[in-house]
């Protein structure tokens, strides 16, 4: 049985997963539209209890027959299993809603799961909300569906009259039609929701929420579904032998009981899994304090905290790339990073967790100030009071423009591609299309620093254009849960997978040398196509050790937040360990604030000088 790929990105995750826009994108206020009101009726449905005794009409829809498939959103999905089946329609069919019951919620969230197609939205472990954009104006649609606790399955959709394309400039009548078909859904969503959700825990004025008596009930319910998915789930509980997780149940369930907030209650959260240190198991609360920073970006560099970028704002003009921070507001940033940043960041290895460090270090409430302590490169003692205010000048310092791919022919034949994201299955065809123009190079460059993983499927394809022969992915294994076993104290046993063959393309193929840079930020789907490389030493690699995380995470919901688990425990095909380590360059290079200062790529001269002897 083929090892089930990947799909998975390191980085700032978000609470639901996006799909990819081109800065282009036509629809962006109808995608801001759909999540707002909808997304929040939708975790609503997701996250509150249901009445026993469903009694649902909906007005303007009529009870309809159902066939032998389900159209969620656009896709039609073969369905079996279900124990009972409601259908109701509008007289033309343009709107629709399905109610499903399954004796296992697990069949529930496999047909949610089935329903892949191309969109704007997300497509969670139990819930679906995204327009399509297929551009075929006879199957675009806007729909919701969601998975309750307890295996049913609600589907809702709206037919768009156009044709919704990604890649193409829109009208105001087509932005029109795809704002109506939102509003339309949400009316459903809404009409749906004061139906079935019970109103001992749920109010509907002026809004859908939690009553306040209900909250911490809810909150408990949360953190004891949580616990029990890292139970059950989590691949690398036994190698943590510092966490007693039957003990975490114990020593947080008061401290959850006892939130004054969901803010706090979120916080908790965060503390328990960051006990866990893995960056594929995350929980993403949804109460958040608001917070800002100056318009300053600071990077790990030799394990410091150094500006590699500055905002062109009057108050910076002191601040220069290269300079490393000392303290804020007189603290030590070594005291900072112990005390009120590490205790809340899952990771699953130092140079991995230094990258969000980084980025949290500077944040704070908004508009307040900050006294600052630097040191530029000539040792000198440098002390600013800066404001965190960097959302509202954004326009002072752009966020560095990466596309999926990027070609240019360097000095001595050489070819340098970068490859960005692997979540996105244009970079292959971007990829394929300079095949011709690389064929001709002495040596490739490939540069996946930027690289924060995707679908390794993606990256296989594209290892076939220039592995010498046929290679074997990660191998890896899950575990397996025994009841009798537990009973009787015995250990636990485990599915180990075997790997993947990776095959050669059929297409134009590469021998010469390959050049691999890494960087912390190589992750994931990124490390899975590093392995072949090494295990054929098809590839050398430079830099500096990748972030050491990979596996298939089980995504879900709870109240107040969105949560992952890692169930699969990857390794190289021999047995090496690299999750919790990194993979580490055959050719060391890191940067230095130097470097840093005046915008030298140490690591890219490296490998050129490799390329071209």
């Amino acid at each position: 049985m083929p090892t089930p790929l990947k799909v998975a990105t390191i980085a700032l995750f978000l609470a639901v997963a996006f799909s990819i826009r081109a800065q282009t994108f036509p629809y962006d206020v109808q995608f801001d539209h759909l999540m707002g009101e909808p997304n929040a009726t939708v975790n609503a449905l997701v996250l509150y209890p249901w009445r026993n005794d469903l009694r649902i009409s909906l007005p303007g829809l009529k009870t309809a027959t159902h066939g032998v498939s389900i159209r969620i959103v656009s896709a039609a999905v073969p369905i079996s299993g279900y124990t009972r089946w409601s259908h109701w329609s509008s007289s033309d069919d343009a709107f629709w809603v399905d109610v499903l019951d399954f004796p296992e919620r697990a069949l529930a969230q496999a047909l949610l799961q089935s329903a892949a197609q191309p969109n704007s939205g997300y497509r969670w472990e139990n819930q679906l909300l995204l327009f399509t954009n297929r551009c075929d104006a006879s199957k675009d649609a806007v729909g919701a569906a969601v998975v309750t606790p307890g295996g049913r399955l609600l589907n809702v959709g709206v037919k768009l009259k156009m044709a919704v394309c990604p890649d193409r400039p829109a009208g105001d009548s087509d932005r029109k039609v795809l704002d109506d078909g939102i509003a339309q859904l949400q009316s459903i969503l809404q009409q749906f929701a004061r139906e079935v959700l019970d109103p001992t825990y749920v109010t509907f004025d002026p809004k859908i929420a939690a009553k306040p008596e209900a909250v911490r009930v809810l909150r408990m319910e949360g953190f004891a579904r949580l616990w029990s998915e890292v139970k059950y789930n989590f691949v690398y509980l036994d190698r943590r032998p510092d966490v007693n997780w039957d003990g975490v149940l114990e020593q947080y369930m008061p401290r959850v009981a006892a939130a004054q907030s969901d803010v706090e209650y979120g916080r908790i959260l965060e503390e328990v899994v960051a006990l866990l240190k893995d960056g594929h198991t995350n929980v993403y609360p949804r109460a958040i304090v608001p917070e800002d920073a100056p318009l300053v970006r600071l990077e790990p560099v030799q394990g410091k905290p150094v500006v590699s970028a500055v905002g062109s704002l009057p108050e910076l003009a002191a601040l220069k790339p290269g300079m490393e921070l000392l303290e804020i507001d007189h603290t030590p940033i070594k005291t900072i990073v112990e005390r009120d940043l590490d205790p809340y960041i899952a990771s699953s290895t130092p140079q991995d967790r230094a990258l969000r460090e980084m980025r949290m270090l500077l944040y704070g409430p908004p508009d307040s100030a900050i006294q600052t302590k630097w040191i530029d490169l000539h040792g000198n003692i440098i002390e600013l009071t800066l404001t965190r205010n960097g959302s509202k000048n954004r326009a002072a310092l752009p966020s560095p423009k990466q596309g999926r791919f990027e070609y240019k022919e360097l000095p001595a034949q050489v070819s340098y591609m970068a490859l960005n994201d692997f979540g996105d299955e244009k970079i292959l065809r971007d990829f394929e299309a300079k095949l011709g123009e690389a064929q001709r190079a002495k040596a490739w460059i490939l540069d996946l620093r930027q690289n924060g993983g995707g679908n390794s499927s993606v990256a296989y394809s594209i290892l076939g254009h220039f592995l010498k022969a046929p290679a074997q992915s990660s191998t890896w294994r899950t575990r397996l849960y025994n009841p009798t076993f537990q009973a009787w104290a015995k250990p636990q046993t485990w599915y180990d997978g075997a790997p993947d063959t990776i095959e050669l393309s059929s297409g134009l193929r590469y021998s010469g040398a390959v050049y691999v840079l890494t960087s912390p930020s190589t992750c994931s789907a990124a490390e899975d196509f590093l392995i072949p490389l090494k295990m054929q030493k098809r590839a050398t690699l430079v830099g500096e050790a990748t972030c050491g995380s990979s596996g298939q995470p089980l995504s879900f919901s709870i109240y107040g937040a969105d949560a992952r688990v890692c169930t699969k425990w990857d390794r190289f095909p021999d047995g090496t360990e690299f999750v919790g380590i990194g993979i580490f360059p055959d050719v060391p290079v890191s940067r230095t604030k130097e470097d840093v200062a005046t915008g030298r790529d140490a690591v890219l001269e490296a490998a050129i000088r490799l390329a071209s002897p």
